[in-house]
This record gives structure tokens, sequence and C-alpha cells, in this order.
């Protein structure tokens, strides 16, 4: 099997048909979807327009329209999402959502959402950046299917027209091989743009499987020994139930649970547990709330009696699923309670025959997903100029963000340096 989830691999198979083989590929691994009516390829130039992401009510329907008929899914992008997080995340009232639209004034047709954080005015060049908070994990903008280089070469054109500060603007967490990224190569290419590429890693996936027990996982045998020895340990202590939830009142319900069980371990500790931030469990409260009404967001527990041990949010965006939170109950550590989880968890996404891929949104090498899921995506941050040709401006903007990300690991190193230290007073 490929180590890339499959409309990747319809993309390395047919570069410039960004759509058709990934459909063909999928067919074959899920349920073909009913027809629904797509507007047709817009032709002439298109227009663009800015506004505050928090503004957006005005164009809900355009967006939930949009959102039918995309070049790549992003449910972080989506409104439930994305209106949620700029409603009450700290950052959310400085994003811009720069929209690009297609057809008359009369009959405008949505064609592509950029959710950024433009520079301030200034005289030194500078970047935007693809709007990211790190409650999100994936980077990839909304895009019309059927007009994706020309909707993203006119993204780009507008903000060439800021002059330096509209320099070059930075795509974090793209799919290396997937097809936004190659749409953006493509444009890049045509208009010989200049690029730099950053932070590529690659996470796990888990694809649809052709068969019945499609899980294999890179443990060794005498690890998954221990682990059904721990769930008969863990049996001992009472019934044990792996259920989920998808009805809008049982995710309400389940998210809760999911919060006071981060909010009771080391994330709380670190000053880190959504619970502890206002904004952040309101966001969390609200989004959850909303995917759930839109049949887009299950919560999978794993329970002792009534007790809830460890929970996972699952996220889904048309044939992609996102397994985006998990969280246990220290307190049963030794029966690794979010291992067995994850492999429950597992079992019910390959199980979901609507599903072609379920991405990780894990960090690079995690301990613990790493060992479940074998294959791999490879993502990287993308850093585009704005304008056509090279420039000083742009090769300065290159070296910057090297820079920065370079003192930012050695800023990290020194701060667990310190953190040990500490520990060992």
């Amino acid at each position: 099997m490929s180590d890339a989830f499959p409309s990747v691999v319809a993309e390395r198979a047919q570069a410039e048909a960004v759509s058709g083989g990934a459909i063909a590929v999928r067919a074959r691994l899920v349920p073909k979807p009913a027809p629904r009516h797509f507007p047709p390829a817009v032709e002439g130039p298109l227009g663009v327009e800015q506004r505050l992401l928090r503004n957006m009510g005005d164009y809900e329907e355009a967006w939930a329209d949009l959102s039918q008929r995309l070049l790549q899914e992003n449910p972080f992008y989506t409104q439930a999402f994305a209106a949620s997080a700029a409603q009450h995340l700290p950052d959310g009232r400085h994003v811009t959502a720069v929209l690009v639209w297609g057809g008359g004034q009369d009959e405008r047709v949505l064609l592509g959402l950029f959710p950024v954080i433009l520079p301030r005015a200034g005289i030194v060049p500078a970047a935007a950046r693809l709007w990211q908070p790190p409650l999100m994990a994936f980077g990839v903008p909304l895009v019309d299917r059927d007009n994706a280089r020309a909707v993203i070469a006119a993204f780009l054109d507008h903000l060439g027209k800021r002059g330096l500060r509209g320099t070059a603007v930075l795509f974090p967490l793209l799919a290396e091989d997937g097809p936004f990224a190659a749409a953006l190569r493509a444009v890049i290419g045509q208009t010989g743009r200049q690029t730099r590429v950053f932070g590529r890693h690659r996470r796990a996936i888990l694809p649809a499987s052709r068969h019945s027990d499609g899980l294999v996982t890179l443990q060794t045998i005498r690890k998954r020994k221990e682990l059904r020895r721990q769930l008969r340990r863990l049996e001992e202590r009472g019934t044990v139930s792996f259920t989920r939830a998808s009805s809008p009142v049982a995710v309400r319900d389940a998210v809760e649970s999911f919060l006071a069980i981060e909010a009771s371990g080391w994330k709380a500790r670190a000053g880190t547990a959504i619970l502890q931030h206002a904004g952040a469990v309101a966001f969390l409260r609200t989004m959850t709330r909303r995917m759930a009404h839109e049949g887009r967001c299950e919560v999978h527990l794993l329970n002792i009696g009534d007790r809830a041990i460890a929970a996972g949010i699952v996220l889904r965006s048309g044939s992609e699923a996102f397994f985006w939170k998990i969280a246990y109950d220290e307190a049963f550590a030794r029966f690794s309670p979010g291992v067995q989880l994850t492999l429950a968890l597992s079992h019910a996404q390959l199980d979901d025959r609507t599903i072609a891929y379920t991405d990780s949104c894990a960090i690079a090498n995690h301990p613990m997903i790493d060992h479940l899921w074998r294959e791999r995506l490879s993502i990287v941050d993308m850093l585009v100029g704005t304008r056509a040709g090279s420039s000083v401006a742009m090769r300065v903007l290159g070296q910057h963000e090297e820079s920065r990300r370079r003192l930012r690991v050695v800023a990290k190193a020194v701060c667990r340096r310190v953190a040990g230290w500490f520990a060992r007073r």
C-alpha cells in the first residue's frame, strides 16, 4: 500500500488532473457519493474581497456551498470550526478572510476562502500567513476544485498589491503531495514565483482497507499481548465498554467528559488544558455542537461502568476524518487507556466505509500513534512569493523564517534543560 492517502495516489499518477484520479481511486475504497450539482468552471476575471473572518455572517450560504465542492477537504476552515474559532480564540478578531469570487455581480460564486493574518503597515518586507492557531492541525485553504489554479493565482496577485508588506505568504501544514499543493506548485511554475519549504515531517494516517480487519500496526507481538493483558486487568475493575457519541446531545455530554479528563492530567499541571482557558473552552463547546448538528463530529469513549477514562474527538470533512484530540485519565495509566481507545477507534474508522482515510493530526514521531498507524502523510510549510520572478525581499524573508525556526528549536531545548534542572532539585 502507498504511504499516501488515496487522493495522493491519484495525484502522483496524474498530476495535471488534480481531481479526476483522486475520485477514481476513492471509488474503490468508499461508496460513490450521490451526484450533486456543482457550478461550472468560471470564465473571465475573478474578483477578490477582504473582510474580517468574524464578520462573515452575510456569506454563510456561499461558504457552505463552497465547502461542498472542494479541491481538498479541511474541516478546520469550515464554518463550524473557523467561525467559532474566530469568535472565541484570542487572535481570531485579527483574522482576515480573503474571498475569491467568480461569475457576474448578480450571480457571484465563492471559489476560494483564505483565512489570513496580514502584516501591519510598514516599510520592511513581510509575509502574510494562513491562520493556524494551535487548535488547528491542517492548513489547506478552501478552493473550488474546478477553478483551483485561477483562484490561487488571484489570491497571490491580490496580496502582491500590498507592496513590501505583501511580499510573500506562508501556507502552514500542507499535505506535500496533496491536490492543493500540486495546484499551488503548478501556479508557481507558470509564473516563476519563488518558494521555500520548511518544517517537512511525516505524520501517521489510517487509510481505508478493503479487508474486514485492515488494521496492521507496527507493534511487536509482545506489545500486543501486553495490551490484551492490560485490558483484562482493567475489566477486573468494572465493566469495560467502548462507545461512540455522534448525536448532538451525546456529543455535548461526551465533550464535557473529554474536558474533565484532560483537566485532570499533565496538561492542567502545565497550564495548557482547554478547560483552563475561557476562550478555548467556549470555542470547543460551540464548534463540536455545530459540527455534531452537521453530522461531522464524533467522540469516542473508553468507559469503566459509567465513568469515562479516555476520550477522543474525531472531525469529518467529506470522505476524510481527522483524529483531532485525545485525553486519558492518568489514574488508569498502567492500563494504557489512550492506546486501548485508539485501537478501538481505529477499528471503528475502518468499519465505516464512507471514510477514505483518517489523519492522526499528530506531531512528527509521535510516541503512541506512530506505533499503531504505519502509513504516513508528508506535511510541509510553504513560503510563496506573491509576485512573479525572484526578488531580494523574498530571499530575505526566507532567510528570516529559517533563522526564526532554528532559534525556536534552541529556545525549546533550553527550556527543557531548565525545567529538568528544577525538577531534579
